[in-house]
This record gives structure tokens, sequence and C-alpha cells, in this order.
């Protein structure tokens, strides 16, 4: 028994070694292949490399399943096809089918990113509770991803122009916060390399990269012990039984999105702005992830408000549906398409066969009824402010009303964390920069690929102000009472951001005494509320003011609060009781 146990552990043992083997060599091989140029020789040494990895992965992956058929574990499908496309790229090469394609390596060094991309997301990171508790590991994720991108954009073959390590690290953080701050110019500091690396960067940040490794998760790893179906549902704030179909529904639900906005988007915009249909699609691509993921970096050197899309009113609109579908969150969404769902399938029951339609108590919860009314306000007000600040001023560039109103909802819009502009907002008046700033500060809604204080927040601390003004002691809507801890919850999330970005501003004001405090406050809640806005000032700050902008971002993307419960584990609540008082306030 002793040996046979002895075995089972070496055999683990080797077949661990093996793997990491391969994750290293792999990820080796593609900073190679992306990050350098070779010569043929070189080159050739490659492909080799490369087919040897394939037919290593592959041996792992089989010795993965062999062990899950010996202890009697259901075959999972998805590794089966993982390890049938292995096989399927060993044989190409004996059949002369690695021919077909115009990059010999290109086939396999998919299929080893990939494998190197979910062989992270089985590992169980996060089993100790104690060090790795939800929000530090979200907050741990996204800085570990912000330090590989922007080792990738130090590589030579992703910029045209050396890049320093401070703007290596502002434009990754940026990109993975999805601000859209940006330092360099996408379309000529960045090859198509460099290009696609930030496209990648924003899809991961935007998502978060725990719901990718656990998609990942899901399928090639099988079935999740509790302890990481509660950790996930901590992290996608849902219940425990649909925290696996909430992370599948969200990948779907955003690459559907986006296929659409890519498919407007190409159809929008003339061809003849391109120099080829790969250029078209490739523009097509990058602007649907940045807008859907709220990130607002474009190819463009002035982006939307370069010509000729300055005047393209079209595309204007398809970039403000998906930037605010983005931002009104994935649970807000899924909460009102259900709904939608029944309702539509009631009404047409009852029309074929005339039975009644059923009832649905509470279907759309309290949350998402709120998101959507704060979110319609402010987009009113924000196009409405635009419209009567700026009609005589940025806006009179557009000779049609409809240009006009186009253009103010854009930019009404975009300050909810989208970050494209169709305005110079150095031009701004000082009451539309006001508006733009409070639009900043509010951001997107919770579970959105948006930043800012969020909608709710924002929501629940009007109507306390309400409630308290009326002296009531409860804080009452939709006919539901809200939760003391609710109330508290974004109380704290305002002073914090508010003490935040104080010091924020202050900081960065003494680093940049040449320059005013509006642009360099307007730079700071842009930053903090993942917005990406800028009135010109970001290339103009040295590298100290940059690293403290790359600090606020990462804190803005995370939450303050959501940092001060990774540092600080939650005190167990205890038995007893102090005496009450009343604090003089004013």
């Amino acid at each position: 028994m002793k040996q046979t146990l002895l075995r089972t552990a070496l055999r683990k043992e080797v077949v661990g070694l093996a793997r990491l083997t391969v994750i290293i060599l792999a990820v080796f091989l593609l900073l190679l292949e992306f990050g350098y140029q070779a010569d043929p020789a070189t080159s050739a040494l490659l492909n080799q490399l490369s087919y040897g990895l394939v037919i290593a992965a592959a041996f792992v992956t089989l010795g993965s399943l062999l062990r899950t058929n010996l202890r009697r574990i259901p075959l999972r499908k998805a590794e089966l096809a993982w390890f049938m496309a292995a096989l399927l790229l060993i044989l190409s090469k004996p059949l002369g089918l690695h021919h077909l394609v115009v990059h010999e390596r290109w086939p396999y060094l998919l299929f080893l990113g990939l494998f190197v991309f979910i062989e992270f997301s089985r590992l169980e990171i996060g089993r100790n509770s104690v060090l790795f508790n939800p929000a530090l590991l979200f907050t741990t994720s996204f800085f570990l991803i912000i330090a590989i991108g922007a080792a990738l954009f130090m590589l030579p073959n992703a910029t045209t122009r050396t890049m320093s390590m401070v703007d290596a690290v502002f434009t990754s953080t940026s990109a993975v916060c999805v601000t859209g701050l940006s330092v360099i110019d996408v379309g000529k500091d960045l090859t198509p390399m460099g290009q696609w690396v930030l496209l990648v960067l924003i899809q991961i940040g935007g998502l978060g990269v725990m719901t990718f490794t656990s998609f990942f998760a899901f399928f090639f790893k099988g079935r999740s012990s509790l302890e990481e179906q509660l950790r996930i549902r901590d992290i996608a704030n849902t219940s425990l039984s649909t925290a696996r179909s909430f992370i599948i529904q969200v990948i779907l639900f955003t690459l559907t999105v986006e296929l659409v906005g890519v498919i407007f988007i190409y159809f929008s915009v003339p061809p003849e702005n391109f120099q080829g249909i790969g250029d078209h699609l490739f523009f097509s691509i990058f602007h649907s992830v940045s807008a859907f993921n709220n990130a607002g970096f474009s190819t463009q050197t002035l982006g939307m408000y370069e010509l000729p899309y300055r005047f393209n009113y079209s595309l204007m609109w398809i970039l403000a549906l998906l930037f605010i579908f983005g931002g009104l969150g994935f649970g807000i969404i899924f909460n009102f398409s259900r709904y939608t769902k029944l309702w539509v399938v009631g009404r047409i029951n009852r029309f074929l066969s005339g039975t009644p339609c059923e009832r649905y108590p509470r279907l759309v919860n309290m949350s998402s009824r709120l998101a959507l009314q704060v979110t319609s306000i402010l987009i009113a007000v924000g196009t409405v402010a635009v419209l009567v600040f700026e009609w005589n001023g940025a806006l009179a560039i557009h000779p049609t009303w409809w240009g006009r109103f186009s253009a103010a909802f854009f930019t009404g819009v975009t300050p909810r964390t989208a970050g494209f502009n169709v305005v110079d907002y150095g031009t701004l008046t000082v009451p539309t920069l006001m508006i733009t700033l409070l639009l900043m500060y509010i951001g997107a809604s919770p579970g959105s690929t948006g930043g800012g204080i969020k909608t709710t927040t924002f929501g629940v601390a009007t109507l306390n102000i309400f409630s308290t003004a009326r002296g009531r002691r409860r804080v009452e809507y939709g006919g539901r009472e809200l939760s003391t801890l609710s109330v508290r919850r974004a109380f704290a999330a305002i002073v914090l951001s508010l003490v935040f970005l104080g010091l924020s501003i202050t900081t960065i004001a003494s680093m940049e005494s040449e320059l005013s405090l509006l642009p360099l406050a307007f730079e700071c809640f842009s930053a903090f509320s993942t917005v990406g806005l800028s009135m010109g000032t970001t290339g103009l700050l040295g590298d100290p003011a940059k690293l403290v902008l790359v600090g606020v971002m990462f804190v803005g993307r995370v939450s303050a609060l959501t940092l001060l419960i990774g540092v600080l584990r939650q005190v167990q609540v205890t038995s007893y009781r102090y005496p009450k008082e009343d604090i003089l306030i004013n």
C-alpha cells in the first residue's frame, strides 16, 4: 500500500514537472517569436522547437486524460477535444499540411499560447483564503497582467521606437484598467503586434482576469471545488448556483456584442480610408473591443476627432451604443433580458392559446432598476448640458441639427468611462467641463467594464440624502427598504474616492507646478474613473507624475474600497454592542 502511494505521488510529481517545463519553454518561444526578428537559421530552429513543444503538450494532455480515467472521473470532453487538436497539428507536418498556411509556426504558436493560458487557469490559485481572499485575489490578478503587458510593450517588435519602462507601464496600466489615457500614438508608435497586445490587454482588463481564467478552468479543469465556486461567486457578484453559468454568459455575450459592433463599424466607415481590407477589418475590431470595454483607445492620432470620423454620425451612434451596453453591467443586462424574454413569451402564448400571462413578481431586482434609472438620467443630463453650453462653441463645426445632436449625445455619454472624443476638450467651456467631471466621477454601473464610483453608489447616496432631509429613519426605493450595509458601503466608497482624488491632485500639482490646476484635476478624475478623456496634458507630464497616474488608474479600476477590504480582512461580528449616542453633524 505504501509503495503504491509512493509511486502515485512520484508519477504526479513527474507529470507536474513535465507540465511546468512545457509551459516555461512555450513562454520562451512566444517571447522570441513576437518580440524579436529571427534570421533564417534561427527561424528553422524555432520551427523545430515549436513542433516539439506541441508534441510535448499533447503527451501532457494525454497523461491528464489517462489519470482522469484511472481515477474513474467522467472524461472531460473539452480536454479530449484539446488533445485531438494537438494530434491534428502533429500529423499535419508528416502529411505536408503545414505548408498550406502562410507562416509555418502560426498554428503551433496559437496552440501553445492557448495551452499556456489554459494551464495557468487550471492552477488552484487562492487556496489559502487568509492570504488570498477574493478582493486581494482580484487586485493581484490586475497587477500581474499589468506587469506582463509592460514587459511585452518593451519587446523590440512591439513598438516602432524605443519605449521607456515608465511609458510601457503607463500604457499597460491604461489598457488593463480600460482607461484610455495614452502617452504614445497607438497608430504610429505601436507595430501591428503591439496593437494586438494592446487589444488583448483591453479585453482581459475589461472583463477581468479572473473571468477569463475561470472560463477556461471550467472547461479544461473539470469539476471545480466548492471553495473555487465560492471565490468566483464573490468576484462575479452572483449566487453560488449560477456562478459557472454567469461566467459563460459574460464571455459569450461579450463576444457576440463585439462581433455585431465589428460588422456595423466595418460598414459605417468608407473603405477608401484604409489601405486594404485587413486594415479596414482591424480598425473595426479594435474600436469595437475598445468601445464595449469602455477603454477609449483608438488607432487614430486624435481619436474620433480625426477627420473624417469627426463627422461620421453613424459611427458615433454605433460606438455610443457599444459603450453604453458595456457600462450597464452584465448582471443588469441579463436581468432585464430574462424579464423581456418571459414577457414576450407570455404575450405570444396568450395570443396563440388564450392562456393568461404568468406573473413574475420582483423579477427585475432593485439594483437593476436603480442602475438603469440613474444611467438614463445621467445620459439625459449630459446630452442636454452639452447642447446648451456648446451649441455655439464646440458643436458649431457641425452644419446640421442632427450633427450637433449626435455630437452632443456622444460627448454627454462618453464621460461615463468610455473615453472617446469627437470634440477638442481643451476648447470646452468651464460649465461643460464641470459637468464632465461629475459624470466621470459617477461612472458606469457595477459589474460592468467601466469605472467610477458606480451609478448605484450615487443612487443610494442620493436616496439617503433625501431620506435624511425628510427625517426618515429608513432609506426606501421601489417598494423596498435598502439595507444599512448598502448605505454604509456607498458612503465609504464616496469618502475614500474623494480623499484619494484630493491626495492625487495635490501630489501631481506639486510635481507639475507649471501646469494649471483644472487640466491636472481633469486628468486625475479621468484616470480614477478609467475614462481616458484628457485636456491635452497627458503627454506633458514627467515620469514621476505618470507613475502617480498609474497608481490612480489602478486604484480606480479595482476601487479603493476593494483594496481596503483586500488588505484589512473583514472582522467577524462580535456578540456585544456599545451604547448608542448621536454626534452633532451641523
